[in-house]
């Protein structure tokens, strides 16, 4: 039996549209007739070939293409012209929503998407849980999908087509709805489906949220892929295409607050030139050595080891989330800009006591000071603060130094 090396080969793909010309007093003349209509296309010369084992972004402008190249691939609608090789049984989420019956509760739904893709219910059962772990909204698992929100429905459509055991994973858009916690969630398990041997093609508007996972971008526009490689590169020429059209619409910054949500302005950085590269993060309650434990009733060290080079300022953002992706605390660390590599070390101190016991998450971002993201790391580190001070009873995440002053 030959072993296919490709998951996805595609030669010469056009998908041509039809606009149809209608008039308020004969609006339905001509309907199935495509003789008075203005032809465009939607994708044009299209030629990929993508790896088994590969994560690609697929990126562009809103009407680029990105979406119908997607519903080629699924089979959702047909290519007007060209060659499509696919070895692997595919799973998708195409639309908010899509195959869901909205009457249906969310658990009906989990076994009808189930067998729609060939899974006994014997199957179905044994995936349940974790199903239902990953949606995450385990007391709505019984209401219809009608009254669910727009990340309700993506939360449960992607907990049901990961635990689908497919060879390649359609994704369009699933970052664009959630928050930051259901974001960590997808990374995670896009990284675990890609270490499984999945192959993974994920439409996005935010490439920097996928920029570490990814093995290489598809820059598509106006129905052509102007670029195909490296991630730091096709983002660089997507943050060209965005200023050029002056799409402020669209943000490709993962931020984490309102300030880092500026207009995207034209970037100095360029490939050549600018670089940061993580080379260590740890937290312990000594300056010496790593411990295992990390207790709050002691002082806590948080170094960081990186190397950098920018023509420009920059910040380093460090955020601590709690286990519902709330913002306990975010601390900036200025870059000065520097044209030759820098290795550095910086040990940030948080006070013993000043917080609770508590499970804390830890991300780092690097932004220039326009707010616009560089690199993200995201759940670097996931810890347990214990301890055996009687603080530990006071309720809340700090320990604010609140005095009795008269």
């Amino acid at each position: 039996m030959i072993q296919h090396e490709k998951a996805i080969v595609i030669k010469d793909l056009n998908k041509k549209y039809y606009k149809k010309k209608q008039s308020s007093s004969n609006l339905f003349k001509n309907i199935k007739s495509n003789n008075n209509a203005e032809s465009f296309f939607a994708l044009k010369n299209i030629n990929l070939e993508i790896n088994k084992g590969e994560i690609i972004g697929i990126i562009g402008p809103n009407g680029a293409g990105k979406s119908t190249l997607l519903k080629i691939l699924a089979e959702v609608t047909p290519p007007t012209s060209g060659k499509i090789e696919i070895n692997g049984k595919i799973a998708s989420i195409l639309e908010i929503g899509i195959g869901f019956q909205p009457d249906l509760s969310g658990y009906e739904n989990i076994f009808l998407s189930g067998r729609l893709y060939g899974l006994s219910k014997k199957q179905i059962k044994s995936k349940l849980e974790q199903i239902i772990e990953m949606f995450g909204f385990a007391d709505f698992i019984n209401t219809p999908v009608k009254y669910y929100s727009s990340g309700m429905y993506m939360r449960l459509a992607f907990a049901i087509i990961t635990n689908i055991e497919a060879d390649i994973y359609l994704f369009d858009e699933v970052l664009s709805v959630g928050d930051l916690g259901f974001q960590s969630k997808v990374i995670k398990e896009l990284e675990k489906l890609k270490n499984n041997g999945a192959t993974i093609l994920i439409v996005t508007h935010m490439p920097m949220s996928i920029y570490q996972i990814c093995n290489k971008m598809v820059l598509i526009n106006l129905g052509q892929i102007d670029f195909e490689g490296t991630p730091n590169k096709a983002t660089l020429l997507f943050k060209e295409i965005l200023d050029k059209n002056r799409d402020v619409n669209i943000s490709i910054s993962n931020s984490i607050n309102e300030q880092s949500l500026k207009t995207i302005k034209k970037s100095e950085i360029s490939s050549e030139i600018a670089d940061f590269n993580l080379s260590n993060f740890s937290i312990s309650n000594s300056l010496d050595n790593i411990t295992k434990t990390i207790n709050y009733d002691k002082d806590i060290y948080i170094k960081l080891n990186f190397s950098y080079y920018f023509p420009e300022d920059v910040n380093i953002i460090l955020t601590l989330v709690d286990m519902h992706w709330n913002i306990i605390s975010t601390h900036y660390i200025k870059l000065p800009p520097s044209k030759k590599i820098i290795k550095k070390e910086i040990t940030l101190l948080i006070e013993k006591n000043t917080l609770n016991e508590i499970k804390l998450m830890f991300s780092l971002i690097v932004a220039n000071l326009n707010g616009e993201l560089i690199i993200s790391y995201k759940d670097l580190l996931e810890i347990k603060l214990v301890g055996d001070s009687n603080i530990s009873k006071v309720s809340g995440y700090v320990n604010l130094p609140i005095k009795i002053i008269n």
